[in-house]
């Protein structure tokens, strides 16, 4: 499995991707690889995330890939990063997504420490008001942590990475365990997603919760 993500991230260096021109890696999640890109029509910079080659072969995890993008782009916001594009190029899903600069919450609270008043407020009230157009729209996020909360040099605040979304049918609370696994982190996860539960928006608020302790004193919530 290493030596395929290691293919796809050398053979995905300096190539184009549909519109898209491949500038270096960012990062990489549980499903998939990030990289920084051009997109070439508009001459804009975004960020391409790649479906990881050996979940590109198992069509359960595609589904889940484009499905992700599909709940995400619906969510127009400020504080939402916004999905423009999912596609299929050469056998490679990808989501073309805005590109946001600076650093998320936890690298930040690595360099600096715990936050003050005034900054950690601003972080969950615009962090609350991403949660909220979610909630209108049937989405809970399921992994609000650090790592998903970027932090732009304007102080503006944008949720990033809802590839744990899921969209609530009617308002309804669901089942955790409906695609056999329990997702999130740990560290931030409510009791009744860590147990497998009904979750409905109210656990993305526990899990902000998790986060502003993390903020505001400089540690987890919990050890593990």
């Amino acid at each position: 499995m290493a030596s395929n993500d290691a293919n796809l991230n050398l053979s995905l260096a300096g190539r184009q991707l549909g519109d898209y021109r491949m500038l270096r890696r960012l990062g990489r999640g549980g499903m998939s690889v990030v990289y920084l890109a051009e997109q070439m029509s508009l001459k804009r910079r975004v960020a391409i995330k790649v479906l990881k080659s050996d979940l590109a072969e198992d069509e359960s995890y595609v589904r889940r890939f484009h499905k992700e993008a599909q709940a995400a782009a619906g969510l127009v916001h400020a504080n939402i990063v916004q999905i423009h594009e999912v596609g299929q190029t050469d056998g490679i899903h990808f989501i073309a997504q805005e590109y946001v600069q600076g650093q998320n919450l936890r690298q930040y609270l690595q360099a600096q420490g715990a936050v003050d008043i005034q900054m950690g407020l601003s972080v969950l009230r615009q962090v609350a008001a991403a949660l909220h157009k979610a909630g209108q729209s049937g989405i809970i996020h399921r992994d609000i942590k650090p790592e998903n909360i970027m932090l732009s040099p304007t102080g503006e605040v944008k949720v990033a990475d809802f590839g744990l979304a899921r969209i609530v049918d009617s308002g309804d609370s669901m089942d955790a365990t409906q695609v056999g696994m329990t997702m999130g982190t740990p560290l931030y996860m409510s009791p009744e997603q860590a147990q497998g539960g009904k979750i409905d928006p109210r656990s993305d608020l526990y899990s902000l919760g998790g986060t502003a302790y993390h903020m505001f004193s400089g540690r987890t919530p919990f050890e593990g």
